[in-house]
């Protein structure tokens, strides 16, 4: 009946007339969408068919010609290629042995960046070494959250990411009153820039993401 919820034999029959309403704006039209795409593959109106050989329809079909065909069969994982024997391996006598300069170019870019930590806390201020410590366990953990994280969950992360940059752009905002080639300074420009451009990226992408799913 229109406008009930029915569970018949264990399959729970949705008859609201108003279900978009109850859902929020941007994934109601991702639903309809969802819909749309699947009448399509259907045939839409004028060569409507079901195909039990398409996994999608295979997967949403209960009932076919009056016999209950859920659920749907498990899709067969495809097996890898084996690997050829004559491809040779990481471990092989041939491979070539880093030297020297190739260590050496790889520990620069620690030693640098020991040698600056050093000098900041040699001679900067406590009030910058304190933001600037903020600073660096903030972008650490940054990073490991977002490498870390699977890509499903991409968009909402960067909601969270955009409200946080929001944030950073505000504190940024207050540290750039000060001398105007002050590291303080200059970390607060660079934070406002980066808050900036990470806001924008992440709105286009979102909208990007969004645009795939129409037509």
């Amino acid at each position: 009946m229109p406008g009930q919820i029915v569970t018949h034999q264990g399959v729970t029959i949705i008859g609201l007339t108003d279900l978009p309403s109850r859902m929020a704006a941007q994934a109601s039209q991702l639903y309809g969408n969802n819909l749309c795409h699947l009448l399509t593959d259907l045939g839409g109106s004028d060569q409507f068919a079901i195909n039990l050989e398409d996994e999608v329809v295979r997967a949403v079909t209960v009932i076919h010609r009056g016999e209950v065909i859920w659920p749907a069969p498990k899709p067969q994982a495809s097996v890898p290629a084996p690997q050829s024997p004559d491809r040779p391996s990481l471990s092989s006598p041939s491979a070539p042995v880093p030297g020297w300069q190739t260590v050496g170019s790889q520990l620069l870019w620690p030693i640098a960046i020991g040698l600056v930590f050093l000098a900041m806390g040699r001679w900067a201020p406590p009030s910058f070494l304190t933001h600037f410590t903020v600073f660096v366990l903030a972008s650490f953990l940054g990073w490991k959250v977002i490498w870390d994280v699977t890509p499903a969950l991409h968009t909402p992360l960067m909601s969270v990411t955009n409200a946080i940059s929001g944030i950073i752009i505000i504190g940024g905002m207050l540290q750039i009153s000060g001398d105007l080639f002050s590291p303080v300074t200059l970390l607060g420009a660079l934070a406002l820039f980066l808050g900036t451009v990470n806001i924008a990226g992440g709105f286009m992408v979102s909208q990007r993401m969004l645009n795939m799913f129409h037509r």
